[in-house]
Parts: structure tokens; sequence; C-alpha cells
């Protein structure tokens, strides 16, 4: 996504968001990989780190295209 054609609330609230779901899933991941109880679980806590670096990725973008945005 063209994340610098965003406008600048939107930006914020993708910036927001995207750090709220990064520590929501590291808090699942921990709960679940503490007691992964049934098959379904134990899925979860194996890609439950392939999301989170998504979302890290994404979040580095987003903040990229918000300091680039401050810049001009």
């Amino acid at each position: 996504m063209a994340y610098r054609k965003l406008a600048d609330k939107d930006l914020d609230a993708a910036i927001a968001d995207t750090k709220e779901a990064i520590q929501r899933s590291h808090d699942l991941l921990k709960v679940v990989a503490e007691k992964p109880i049934t098959k379904g679980l134990t899925a979860v806590a194996e890609s439950t780190p392939a999301i989170i670096e998504k979302l890290e990725d994404d979040l580095k973008k987003l903040e990229k295209a918000r300091a680039k945005i401050s810049e001009a």
C-alpha cells in the first residue's frame, strides 16, 4: 500500500493501530505458548511470530511515510 498517500490523521491512526496489534500479538503468543492446550492453539502459537513480523514491517513503512510527510 502507498502509505504516503494517507492523510496525516489516517497515518497516525494506522501507526497506533499497528502498534496495538503488535502488542496484542505478543501478549497472545506469550499466553498460548505457555499452555498450548489444543491443536488450534498450537497453530496460533506457531503462526503468530510471522504475523508479528508482518505487522512490524508495516509499522516501519508507516513510520517512514510519516517521517517523509513531516519533512515536506
